[in-house]
């Protein structure tokens, strides 16, 4: 593997590893926006917002997989050669 490639899955674990600890503070933050949603209904008459959108994370960690795969299948390459 390239001295690119690695710096490449590097940054994909560190970027997954951040996302797993915002969603672990968003999940603490989760109730406090919810009374804040009821509150903004009761007071305004207005739906909360829905935001979804794909899960990079689980992108993230698919192209790890792949990558240290692709590693693992040339370093065996490598040792049979």
């Amino acid at each position: 593997m390239t001295d690119a490639k690695i710096e490449i899955l590097s940054n994909y674990r560190a970027a997954h590893d951040e996302i797993l600890m915002l969603r672990r503070a968003i999940a603490e933050l989760k109730p406090k926006a919810t009374a804040l949603d009821i509150l903004e209904r009761a007071l305004f008459g207005m739906p909360p917002s829905q935001g979804y959108s794909e899960d990079i994370a689980w992108r993230l960690k698919k192209e790890i997989e792949r990558m240290v795969a692709e590693r693992e299948a040339a370093q065996m390459e490598s040792r049979h050669e």
